[in-house]
């Protein structure tokens, strides 16, 4: 009778998503230009403040950590009756965090200074908030590996009863995009930035075989 298991560790989960993005540099956009007199007479309006920038895209969320790869199992014995189990399996991929939401758009510059016989001029319009980051990327889920079992039984001997199980690892479930950033303020506020796109896609690990007395077997494994 046996009965011996080899499976990878899991990866790390980092499902912590980065944190927001700060506003953009400088955080107001550029004043309109300064009404200019002709004479006792207005000549030039005070210009609209500049419309905000966009927000900064969100920091990409925090990638899974990679499953741990299983180690071969070689198992040699004269005399094998009985039942047997077998397992084999690489760790699982850690999950991924979404990612960072967007920075606020820049606020709208203010409007033009007045002068004598000029008004002041309006503010510009508030910059759209910045896209969320891409979601992490899981992690890939660990290989399995090899099972060789070596056994002569007698003449007569009963024959063993083998449940091998080779499983290859499973890919971690990688984040979502982040949320869009606030719309910066101005004469009309900006709009909500995009949401992140979400990370790729974990792969899973390879798989192994199993051989029993040099000859390849069905497994019961994925």
């Amino acid at each position: 009778m046996a009965n011996i298991n080899n499976i990878g560790l899991p990866g790390a989960n980092n499902t912590t998503p980065p944190p927001v993005q700060g506003a953009v540099n400088p955080a107001v956009a550029a004043q309109g230009s300064a009404g200019q007199d002709s004479g006792k007479s207005c000549g030039t309006q005070a210009g609209v403040g500049d419309t905000g920038a966009t927000g900064v895209t969100g920091a990409p969320g925090n990638n899974g950590g990679v499953g741990g790869s299983a180690n071969t199992i070689t198992f040699t014995i004269a005399n094998m009756t009985g039942e047997c189990t077998f397992t084999v399996q690489g760790g699982n991929g850690g999950n991924a965090s979404q990612g960072g939401q967007g920075g606020p758009g820049q606020i709208g510059g203010p409007g033009g200074s007045s002068s004598s016989h000029c008004g002041a001029g309006g503010q510009g319009a508030g910059g759209p908030g910045g896209k969320g980051g891409p979601g992490g990327i899981g992690g890939n889920g660990g290989d399995a590996a090899e099972i060789y079992i070596t056994y002569q039984n007698g003449p007569g001997s009963p024959v063993p009863s083998i449940t091998a199980t080779v499983t290859a690892g499973s890919g971690g479930t990688s984040g979502n995009g982040g949320a869009g950033g606030i719309g910066g303020q101005g004469s009309t506020n900006g709009g909500t930035g995009l949401v992140g796109d979400p990370g790729a896609t974990a792969s899973n690990g390879a798989n192994g075989q199993v051989y029993v007395n040099g000859k390849a077997i069905a497994t019961s494994g994925g």
